[in-house]
């Protein structure tokens, strides 16, 4: 594979840079994914610190290859921007823990408010001491960056997180503001200064 053709897309998309070489291409049949540095910093650095609210992702799983066991399978939901999603995709294998749960709203509304730091907008969330349960599911967020001469799209990576898109047959919401009220929280150690 010529990684060249990936680098120039790289080059000509202002919200994606690196080096396109074996180690940050997941290459399928149909799609081509670029790991990108600033994707992987945010991915690994949000879903790594068991003392902040969220799912964590397993450091020892080897994504690319999970990854490039679906990357040619039919995605959960290509929206109208041409972002590629698998949500709920199981991988046979566990790779992280659910760190969110459903309780009461009136229960979950009298627990702890923590505000999200790495959020665009103010977003405030519920926290409380728990422990978070293994899963073997993932989510996977990529965008179209173009395609080869050879014909297959190359996407960049967004977001990839363990867990279920719903609890209890209630769908968590994208914006976090909206758990709470839904009864979602998130669990955090118990030894947690947040909580």
């Amino acid at each position: 594979m010529s990684y060249d053709e990936i680098q120039n897309l790289i080059d000509s998309n202002q919200f994606v840079n690196g080096i396109a070489n074996e180690a940050s291409v997941v290459e399928g049949t149909s799609r081509v994914l670029f790991l990108s540095p600033e994707g992987l910093k945010h991915i690994l650095g949000r879903h790594r610190d068991e003392y902040a609210p969220g799912s964590l992702l397993n450091t020892g799983a080897d994504y690319p290859s999970l990854i490039k066991s679906f990357i040619d399978t039919e995605p959960s939901v290509i929206d109208g921007r041409g972002f590629v999603k698998w949500l709920d995709k199981d991988v046979g294998q566990i790779v992280g823990s659910t760190g969110i749960q459903k309780g009461d709203p009136e229960e979950v509304a009298q627990m702890t408010d923590y505000q999200m730091p790495d959020s665009r907008r103010p977003e405030t969330v519920k926290v409380s001491g728990g422990q978070r349960e293994p899963t073997s599911i993932l989510n996977l967020i990529i965008a179209p960056m173009g395609s080869l001469l050879d014909g297959r799209e190359v996407f960049s990576i967004i977001t990839m997180f363990p867990g279920r898109n719903s609890i209890d047959g209630v769908e968590i919401p994208m914006n976090r503001n909206d758990l709470a009220g839904l009864g979602f929280y998130f669990v955090l150690p118990t030894d947690s200064p947040m909580l």
